[in-house]
Formats: structure tokens, sequence, C-alpha cells
């Protein structure tokens, strides 16, 4: 029923509670820990366990130390198509979400890539005006933390994002915010080599400060 990688995931006599579990691991990536697992299906560390038991029994992914791991990349991709297109914003809202909520606020630099990352794949699913700002403050510190890695190309993504998620009354509203954002921006178009789009988000700060 199914290749030595498990490509044939959705073929196995697996339970529909097993399925969703195996759907919100790939979402979380090749392995995810324990404690991550439990916190996006929003129950017990018990029932996490029970719903994937089925899994390790049948060889898709394995128990390491306190993470779940899947045998192959294959089988990754294989249970996340096991959500519908329709449905994967939704459960990466779901699962930036929940990491949002249950972060410890000193440990939120350190998990910030996950978060964001979760966030922006449901970004037009946020409706909400404070879930935005939220998203927009949550991108900026990714923003930062990618341009002090010198990870560019993925600081100018974020930074684009949290301005593409500002409301339009953002300028008026909440100004030091809109500002810190695009000050990031800009500096990160002009170390990707970008002067024209620098310049024009500095002349529009600009224009912005002179109101």
């Amino acid at each position: 029923d199914r290749d030595v990688t498990g490509v044939q995931t959705c073929a196995l006599p697996i339970s529909a509670q097993t399925r969703d579990a195996l759907g919100q691991l790939a979402c979380l990536g090749n392995i995810a820990e324990v404690i991550a697992l439990t916190w996006v299906q929003g129950g017990s560390e018990e029932t996490m366990h029970a719903n994937l038991w089925e899994a390790v029994r049948t060889g898709l992914v394995f128990r390491v130390a306190n993470a779940y791991e899947f045998a192959h990349d294959r089988v990754q991709e294989a249970a996340y198509a096991l959500i519908p297109a329709d449905e994967r914003a939704a459960a990466h809202l779901r699962i930036g979400r929940a990491l949002v909520s249950r972060t410890a606020p000193e440990a939120l630099e350190d998990a910030i890539f996950d978060i964001v990352n979760h966030l922006n794949r449901g970004a037009a699913l946020i409706v909400t005006e404070p879930e935005r700002e939220q998203a927009v403050a949550l991108n900026l510190v990714a923003g930062r933390r990618a341009m002090n890695s010198t990870a560019y190309a993925a600081a100018r993504s974020y930074l684009a994002q949290g301005a593409a998620l500002l409301s339009p009354d953002a300028w008026t509203e909440r100004y030091d915010s809109t500002f810190d954002l695009y000050l990031a921006f800009s500096e990160c178009e002009y170390l990707v080599g970008d002067f024209a789009k620098a310049d024009a988000l500095v002349d529009m700060m600009l224009s912005r400060a002179s109101c």
C-alpha cells in the first residue's frame, strides 16, 4: 500500500486522529518537539502521543528524545499533502497563534522565525486589528534578527510582509512603530543593493514625517 519512503501515506489504514496529527507535524517541519506538538494539537501530551502512536508503529515517524521526526522527507511531504490545499493557510495560522500564545516573552526572539513563518503563511486570514499589529511587530523582530545575521534576503521578506500587514491608518495611529518598520525596511533594501527601492522608502518616510 505504500513505497519504502511512505509516500502513499494516505493509503495506510490509520485513524483520522493520526492523519490530523501527521498533518500538524508536517506543518511544523521534518522534526518537532513534543511540547510544540502538544501546543498545536491543543490537548494533553498523553493525547498527542496516542494520536501519533499508529504513525510510530508503522514506521512513518520516530520518537527521538523529546521530539518526533519523520522517517523521510518524502513522508513529510505526503503527510502535508493530507491537508487540503485550501485549509493549509488556516493550519499554519493556527500553529502560529499557538506558538505566540505559549512562548514566554524571554524566549520569543529565539523562536521568532518559526512563529512568523507560520503567521505569514496564514496572513491573508488575519482580520482583527490587534492581531495584525502583533504580526507586524513580530515581522519587524524577525527582520532585524535576520539582518543581524546578514540574512538580508530573508530580512527583506519579513519586513515586506510586515509592511503589507499595516493598516491604512498606521502612520497616524502608530507612527513610531510604523517608522521603525520602514526604517529597517529601507536599510535592508540598501544592504541587498536595491538602492532605488531604498531611496523611495526614505522619501516616503520623509513625506510622512513632514505631515
